[in-house]
């Protein structure tokens, strides 16, 4: 608490958003975190310890698939899952008004990104599937 939000930016890259806040939807744009706090959240993920343990690893689970072929999607309860030739790699992308935020971890490589971008979000916006690409990749 007590921290301050990013300001946002319109399509324009210029012009400044107020921070989102639905009130009757908290689960879209509520989540409030740092770098650093992204960071621990994924480190949490790629080597899953103590009481929390079982049920990070649960999440990995693929839960559904569908789609065929480079088309083909699955999806774990919270992330989707993406084959690279090292394992799987596990990632989530969102937008609201004037933010975007990647996070993604492989625990093969041990390798995790957490991107964060104060602008909005376009259609053929390339911030996902370039930090896909860069964690897919790894170090």
């Amino acid at each position: 608490g007590g921290g301050r939000d990013a300001t946002g930016h319109a399509k324009d890259g210029t012009t400044p958003l107020p921070p989102l806040d639905i009130a009757g939807f908290a689960a879209a744009g509520a989540v409030r975190a740092t770098p650093h706090d992204l960071l621990a959240f994924l480190e949490a993920h790629l080597e899953p310890a103590g009481p929390l343990a079982d049920a990070l690893r649960e999440v990995r689970r693929p839960v559904v698939s569908h789609g065929r072929g480079e088309h083909r999607q699955t999806h774990t309860l919270t992330w989707f899952q993406q084959p690279t030739p090292r394992g799987p790699a596990f990632f989530h992308c969102g937008a609201t008004s004037g933010q975007q935020a990647f996070l993604g971890f492989c625990p093969a490589t041990g390798f995790a990104l957490a991107a964060v971008a104060t602008r909005r979000y376009r259609p053929a916006d390339p911030f996902s599937a370039e930090a896909l690409t860069l964690l897919c990749e790894g170090p």
